[in-house]
């Protein structure tokens, strides 16, 4: 790629902003082949100049890229360059939507995982929760409420609501599973799958458990949990599906 088209290509990118830098760069450059700014056989900046570009670190634009080439979207030629190789706008559609079917199939797994595993911790919350342990999933609620708006503080309220459960559950086994497998169930939460429904599903699924726990009930307790993560996980994968065929 020349200086100029180099230089045309930075005026059509935007500096990274949010948390999940590699994505967000995926996001950019494919949706620049979408719009055929970026054709095929074009040569992308040089490593450095991506990363000044995105304002990120080089390990992220490292990231991305192997991530597009996964998607057969870029190749990278030994002491050349990367180039884009799609040879056409279909070919990446195309690539997008068998990652959205995979991304469906995790998230099935995800659930079926959380669905085994979190209506139990609701039961023993039910039965152990501490004075305190019921303060803090109380102020936690109070919290998401007043954030329903915000998809990023109220995707961290979840987490940490569900991750205060399994502290109250007292044991100390199932808390450290919870936690062990954070990264992975976070993909359940991924901002991508966010919505206002979604937030409100949360909350009013949250404030039932809650009331369950604070009655000391622990089969209503197991029962609201598991029915919560089915209403949950229907929302979502049907969102994804949605995805799949805009």
């Amino acid at each position: 790629m020349s200086k100029e088209s180099g230089n045309n290509l930075s005026g059509n990118l935007e500096p990274v902003t949010k948390t999940k830098f590699h994505e967000q760069i995926v996001e950019q450059v494919r949706s620049l082949i979408e719009k055929g700014r970026l054709n095929h056989g074009d040569q992308l900046p040089p490593e450095r100049e991506l990363a000044r570009i995105f304002k990120v670190s080089r390990h992220s634009v490292r990231e991305a890229i192997r991530v597009l080439e996964q998607q057969k979207v870029l190749k990278s030629r030994p002491g050349s360059g990367t180039y884009v190789i799609v040879e056409d706008a279909s070919t990446i559609i195309d690539s997008l939507t068998n990652a959205i079917l995979r991304e469906k199939i995790q998230l099935t797994e995800i659930f079926e995982f959380r669905e085994m595993l979190e209506p139990q911790i609701a039961a023993l919350a039910a039965r152990n929760a501490t004075d305190k342990d019921m303060k803090d999933l109380k102020d936690l609620l109070e919290r998401q409420e007043k954030e329903i708006d915000d998809a990023l503080h109220s995707k961290e309220l979840d987490e940490k609501f569900h991750l205060a459960l399994a502290r109250a559950a007292g044991n100390t086994i199932l808390l450290h599973v919870v936690e062990l497998f954070s990264h992975i169930l976070l993909k359940s939460r991924h901002e991508n799958i966010q919505s206002l429904p979604r937030h409100m599903l949360s909350v009013n699924g949250h404030k039932k458990i809650l009331n369950a726990i604070s009655r000391r009930d622990a089969r209503a307790a197991k029962h609201l949990m598991a029915g919560h993560l089915q209403a949950i996980r229907k929302l979502v994968i049907s969102s994804n599906t949605h995805q799949t065929n805009r």
